[in-house]
């Protein structure tokens, strides 16, 4: 009698046990990937809007996303700029969620046009949100894990400016694709707009810009605290332009994800020092593993 008492309690705890919500097991991003995605989209060299370079490199990311098993669409436009008319292309690559509302994960790709003689790289600014973009295609889709809503990477071209930020130099992807959302009434349809940039730095410290959403803030930092994280993480003093931006406007929740202190005093910013030597893979790991873990999240179904 004592043991069939026993087996009855056991069983019961069992099934109290299955009856609870069950977590989702967030899969492992490889940095080591990552990293190795990033040396493919340096090689590219440089890879400012309207070269051969970019919409080679565009042609990669594309085939890459498709290779993991992803919905790709090239996006391509034109757009007069203080250079003239330019040919631009976006890359959208969509994961189908339980959900049809969805979650932008913006990078820009392209790289800063620089004056001749000067080697840049551009393997932080451009190439190391591009590679972590890359590889959370690849974990998700090889998880076989389906997300509570349906995940837009999108990879703008043009963020960078020419000569100054305006009406008609930067941002040129992130704006079109914006007006795209507006004319094809997606816009309630969007929960939040996450955007990575410049986070593959050793000295990594993410500051968010204070034109960040504040409740995707708090669900980012609760995401880090998952990783072990959350000391990378704190906020800017300020706000910021960047692919956020036309997003806002619209009245969308957005997130920069953004180590805007590369090298001493930001020193390293558009500069020859922005190569692979000062990139480290543990920063991808970084950045690559919280944004999963706020990806995965259920929140996003509350705007603020």
């Amino acid at each position: 009698m004592r043991n069939y008492i026993f087996c009855l309690i056991c069983f019961g705890m069992l099934l109290f046990a299955g009856c609870g919500s069950k977590e989702i097991i967030v899969p492992e991003f490889d940095e080591q990937n990552a990293m190795r995605l990033l040396v493919k989209l340096v090689s590219f060299g440089p890879r400012y809007s309207g070269t051969a370079a970019n919409l080679r490199q565009a042609e990669f990311i594309a085939e890459t996303a498709r290779k993991y098993g992803a919905e790709t669409k090239s996006i391509k436009f034109k757009h007069n700029t203080t250079e003239g008319l330019l040919q631009f292309v976006n890359i959208e690559v969509v994961i189908p969620g339980k959900r049809k509302d969805f979650v932008i994960i913006g990078s820009h790709f392209d790289t800063k046009k620089m004056p001749a003689g000067i080697k840049f790289e551009g393997a932080n600014d451009g190439a190391s949100s591009t590679a972590v973009l890359l590889e959370l295609i690849k974990t998700i889709k090889a998880s076989g894990i389906q997300p509570e809503y349906t995940l837009k990477f999108v990879f703008f071209d043009g963020e960078e400016c020419f000569n100054e930020y305006g009406a008609n130099d930067g941002l040129f992807g992130s704006k079109h694709y914006a007006r795209q959302l507006n004319s094809q009434n997606l816009v309630s349809q969007c929960r939040a707009v996450i955007i990575l940039d410049m986070i593959g730095d050793k000295d990594l410290n993410v500051t968010l810009p204070l034109d960040s959403d504040k409740q995707l803030c708090e669900m980012l930092f609760k995401a880090a605290d998952k990783s072990g994280t959350r000391k990378y993480f704190d906020y800017l003093p300020t706000i910021l332009l960047d692919d956020h931006t036309p997003f806002k406007e619209m009245g969308i929740p957005v997130i920069d994800i953004i180590d805007f202190e590369f090298g001493p005093k930001n020193s390293f910013w558009h500069s020859s020092e922005d190569n692979i030597k000062n990139i480290s893979a543990k920063s991808l790991k970084i950045i690559g593993q919280t944004t999963l873990n706020l990806l995965f999240s259920i929140n996003f179904a509350k705007k603020t």
